[in-house]
């Protein structure tokens, strides 16, 4: 038993190790900066290091490599231009696209937050610090008695936070000597106070002067501090009170209660009555409803932002604004959830534990309703864990899964990795009777995984496609199950009339994605005369929507084919920010195509790639230049073609003797035929006799190597 737990104990152990060594990279967009987020372990060390237009990252974690799968997708912003890394365990090297700096803190010990914006990398806040003013009317007859002021701020070598709590100890100090006098507020939102301006020390004799603590700060009213990012208030509980908007009693019975005394004599309304009817709509998920009976009222209450935020959430429409839950995440409490599900992504302050929590308190018609959504935001944050104890949480409500919930399911099962698991709740929902919605759109998500996996379709598969895209092509699905259809034509290799879909619809924007994945397919799947009549007929708007990774595809074959112009065309359009490497080595090879080997040299002037160095060769053999193009060759492991070449060259010697190639073979006889024959002068007999047998082996030598040179 002891050898078990051992045992576990290590596989556990080193699958933690294991995960640990890959870095998630999350990004966001904010007003004025770009927002990456490195998810690291505990206590680990890491340094930023500013670059020529760019700068990078180091973890010490051996081994490391970075997920920068899904960074591009949430940006907008040409900020950041580019993330690479040279292989596992070097830095992480960012390329802007502006002038911009980055700045970088670590947050929560695990979580090192990047922000890229316009600008100058800054200086640190502790430089150039002015001097300590000493009050005017201190006067010193012995200057030996002036003592050296301590630095009365040390604190702003830190952050916001640390100077805040510095302020806060200093006016504790204040007010245990009695010289400051603190009113504390209760726990909640409020109103700052304004203080009146006046002399509030009118009585105060000339002669008398009153410091405190508080005094040590003067004179740096000039010091550039650092900008402290302003958070809005948390909402507690008690005041959001949302368990409260539902006393327990059945539904109709609250409802008929409120209504019965909603106006009060002369038809004036009972405003705290129209609130509680609001919040009771909200709580049992009638938000159109809460909405409307909030209307009724001529000044809003309040919390009325609370409810018709909720409400909105509720019957999925957008968010007005301002969002009173915006920011809130960090906070401890129901507000937290409500912010995350308002918001749509999880913030790196997010208390994630106190979000499940308030998930878990939620009435069981909420969790069927917002368990699914928020097990999406969870996914598309990484948090799987988390995501999976949301859907078990809707599960002990009912024993039968939902389609919606099984198709959350699937959703973490696909983000997993576990690609059979997906298809198989995919496919069960698909095949549900009671689903309503459900059922095309788990077909779309089961046709995007055919084309992430690079699978097949089958024709059921595809007859049902088509028969909802006909179906629901007036419904709000019905642009995404056209798309859905196009890609299944794609991947049932029936380019024709996915074509002629993608074409139909060339100037909707919202078909990118399905136009890229077609021409995708058909880079990959297509005979060659399919392909070129639709990759050289490209039109130019087409052509501009088409993602970096689909152009390079359509490029590779292109140059396959040997149309130079089309593929450099493709590989060198001016939008292109990513995979700058992958599109210099496709313009290096269509210029090859065209004779132009200098020019080749220079795209790939900066790639130290094997593909780079094979075609560094290729260039420098068509310049003549047969040994060099040779010796890369040797380097790359292409043995056989530099043999090749160093036989061009003359340069027998260089040849491999022990190569299995031809020129291997070649160069051994060649050697050998230089061979002197040997001769015995002294015994014309044998000497004669050792001559016949040399010619003989030599006629054989040279018939070896003509029919060795013969095939080609």
């Amino acid at each position: 038993m002891i050898r078990k737990c051992v045992l576990s104990f290590i596989l556990v152990f080193s699958a933690t190790c294991a995960n640990a060594q890959e870095v998630r990279v999350r990004s966001g967009e904010h007003d004025g900066f770009t927002r990456l987020v490195l998810q690291i372990p505990p206590k680990t060390d890491w340094t930023l290091t500013h670059e020529k237009d760019g700068a990078r990252i180091d973890v010490e974690l051996d081994g490391v490599t970075y997920n920068t799968n899904s960074v591009f997708s949430r940006l907008s912003e040409n900020r950041l231009k580019s993330l690479s890394q040279e292989k596992p365990g070097t830095a992480l090297e960012m390329e802007f696209g502006c002038a911009c700096a980055a700045s970088a803190f670590l947050f929560r010990d695990n979580m090192i937050v990047v922000d890229i914006a316009p600008g100058e990398p800054s200086l640190s806040v502790t430089q150039d610090l002015p001097p300590m003013v000493l009050l005017p009317d201190l006067q010193l007859d012995d200057e030996s008695e002036i003592e050296e002021t301590p630095d009365p701020v040390p604190s702003l070598q830190l952050n916001g936070r640390a100077l805040e709590d510095q302020l806060m100890s200093r006016m504790l100090q204040g007010a245990d000597r009695e010289i400051v006098d603190l009113q504390l507020s209760d726990i909640g939102p409020r109103s700052t106070e304004k203080v009146a301006p006046g002399n509030i020390l009118e009585d105060l004799p000339a002669n008398v002067m009153v410091s405190s603590v508080l005094d040590e700060l003067r004179g740096l009213e000039g010091l550039s501090l650092p900008q402290i990012e302003t958070q809005p208030t948390c909402i507690s509980d008690k005041d959001l009170g949302f368990a409260s908007w539902s006393d327990g009693r059945p539904f109709p019975e609250q409802v008929a209660e409120l209504r019965t005394g909603l106006f009060l004599e002369f038809d004036r309304i009972d405003v705290e009555r129209v609130e509680k009817l609001a919040q009771l709509y909200a709580y049992h998920g009638y938000g159109a409803e809460a909405v409307q009976t909030l209307e009724l009222l001529a000044n809003a209450p309040s919390n009325s932002a609370w409810i018709i935020a909720i409400s909105n959430l509720l019957d999925g429409r957008p968010q007005s604004e301002p969002n009173p839950f915006q920011s809130l995440q960090r906070c401890e409490g129901d507000a937290a959830l409500w912010a995350l599900l308002t918001e749509g992504d999880l913030h790196p302050d997010a208390q994630l534990s106190s979000i499940e929590q308030s998930f878990a308190r939620l009435p069981d018609h909420l969790r069927r309703s917002l368990g699914p959504e928020l097990s999406e935001i969870l996914v598309n944050a990484g948090e799987l864990e988390a995501a999976r104890r949301v859907l078990r949480s809707v599960d002990r409500i009912d024993a039968d899964s939902q389609p919606k919930v099984t198709l959350a399911k699937a959703d973490v099962a696909e983000a997993a990795g576990d690609k059979a698991e997906s298809e198989a709740l995919l496919s069960e929902v698909i095949q549900a009777s009671e689903s309503d919605l459900e059922t095309p759109l788990a077909l779309a998500r089961l046709v995007e995984k055919r084309w992430s996996d690079r699978g097949a379709i089958t024709s059921e598969e595809l007859e049902l496609v088509a028969g909802f895209a006909i179906q629901l092509r007036r419904s709000e699905i019905g642009s995404v199950m056209a798309q859905s259809h196009a890609v299944a034509l794609g991947l049932n290799q029936e380019f024709g009339p996915a074509m002629e879909l993608i074409r139909a619809h060339s100037e909707d924007q919202d078909w990118a994605g399905a136009s890229n994945r077609v021409m995708h397919l058909l880079s990959e799947r297509a005979d060659d005369v399919t392909f070129l009549r639709y990759a050289l007929n490209l039109r130019p708007v087409s052509g501009d929507t088409l993602e970096t990774e689909t152009a390079i595809a359509l490029s590779e074959r292109l140059a396959e084919l040997g149309f130079a112009s089309q593929a450099y065309a493709l590989a060198n359009r001016p939008q292109d920010r990513i995979k700058r490497k992958d599109r210099a080595r496709l313009r290096a090879r269509a210029a090859l195509l065209q004779g132009q080997p200098h020019r080749a040299l220079l795209e790939i002037t900066e790639d130290d790639s094997d593909e780079a160095q094979l075609l560094r060769a290729r260039a420098l053999a068509d310049t003549a230049d047969l040994s060099t193009a040779a010796s890369l060759l040797r380097a790359t492991g292409e043995n056989d073609e530099a043999d090749r070449l160093f036989w061009l060259a003359g340069q027998t010697e260089d040849i491999n003797g022990t190569s299995s190639s031809k020129f291997g073979t070649l160069s051994e006889l060649d050697q050998a035929l230089g061979q002197p024959v040997s001769r015995s002068p002294d015994t014309p007999l044998s000497d004669a006799k050792t001559l016949l047998s040399d010619s003989e082996l030599t006629r054989e030598r040279i018939e070896e190597l003509l029919t060795i040179a013969a095939n080609k």
